[in-house]
């Protein structure tokens, strides 16, 4: 969903200081994404993968050996053709990227890969009816004249295999390879919308002291509420929301309307329905407020970085 152009001026405002040590790209499909997921031939690993039990077994010479590899995390997509897929690998070092582009007319796949500093890839290879993948590839860092064959074998549609072996410059293997099984992570936008809900149900919380409902913004917060001065830093919105709970609580309850995912950084539009109940003893007063969020992703979490609410009228989406 995109966010509406009336929003846009605020929207980017607020993402000045997100993206600041952020580089987004973003590109458009101009409304053909599924058509062209449907099309290419790569489609089957456009999502998100992680190593099945975070295992990896390698011989970079000497003996061979099973190592775990935690937080292993690689997002692949198409970009805007039908025949491309662009994968970041992140998590331990060294991290790295690969790009596959695919020839309709000779049935190629032509790779380039970058991984550290060094340890650039370049080669082709085929890709079957059933989607397993074969290239032939050299490597920088590596002894010349030799090359490593790739095979990618699909054993569900949420689980391949992957092994490289090395081959000398008479075509035989030199013993040194790697291999792992990768499984699907679930859908990245759904999980991003649980941990925003987590984080919505803990300002939700009035049991919750202030210093709680604090850990789950950023220490950098930007927190603007209507006819108050912007709290910029956690000790300024402490301040705030203590001297709030000085004169009522409020019963009240957040809504995701909508959200888009910008990276590392999440936009989020939302809607609070509540009463406000007084110490005074006074009757509870109906409130309804209307939000934008912006979320950082660090490390696979979110904290808050901005909010800013203002009123409406009750009842009124």
């Amino acid at each position: 969903m995109r966010i509406k152009n009336i929003m846009l001026p605020l929207l980017l405002l607020f993402l000045l200081n997100a993206f600041s040590q952020e580089t987004a790209i973003i590109f458009s499909n101009h409304g053909k994404t599924e058509e062209l997921a449907l099309q290419n031939p790569l489609k089957a690993f456009i999502g998100e993968w992680t190593l099945k039990d975070d295992s990896w077994t390698q011989n970079w010479g000497g003996e061979t050996e099973t190592i775990t590899i935690p937080m292993h995390h690689t997002i692949s997509t198409q970009i805007n053709t039908a025949n491309s897929l662009f994968s970041i690998i992140d998590g331990p070092e060294p991290n790295g990227h690969i790009f596959w582009s695919y020839n309709p007319v000779t049935k190629v796949v032509n790779h380039l890969s970058s991984f550290g500093a060094l340890r650039a890839g370049v080669g082709a290879g085929s890709i079957t009816k059933s989607g397993d993948v074969t290239l032939k590839i050299s490597f920088e860092g590596e002894p010349k004249e030799t090359y490593r064959i790739y095979h990618y074998k699909w054993i569900s549609q949420d689980e391949y295999h992957m092994k490289s072996t090395q081959y000398n410059s008479d075509d035989a293997p030199t013993g040194l390879f790697y291999e792992g099984t990768f499984v699907r992570l679930p859908d990245e936008k759904e999980r991003l919308k649980s941990q925003i809900e987590a984080i919505l149900a803990v300002l939700d919380n009035n049991a919750l002291t202030v210093e709680r409902q604090l850990e789950v913004y950023t220490d950098d917060v930007v927190h603007m509420a209507p006819e108050s001065e912007a709290n910029i830093g956690k000790e300024a919105l402490s301040k705030f929301l203590k001297e709030q709970r000085k004169y009522g609580e409020s019963i009240m309850k957040h809504e995701i309307l909508e959200m888009e995912v910008y990276g590392s950084v999440i936009v989020m539009r939302g809607r609070v329905t509540g009463r406000y109940h007084p110490k005074n003893n006074t009757s509870p007063m109906p409130f309804v407020t209307k939000n934008l969020f912006v979320f950082r992703q660090v490390d696979r979490d979110l904290k808050i970085g901005k909010v800013i609410y203002n009123m409406s009228p009750p009842n009124n989406e």
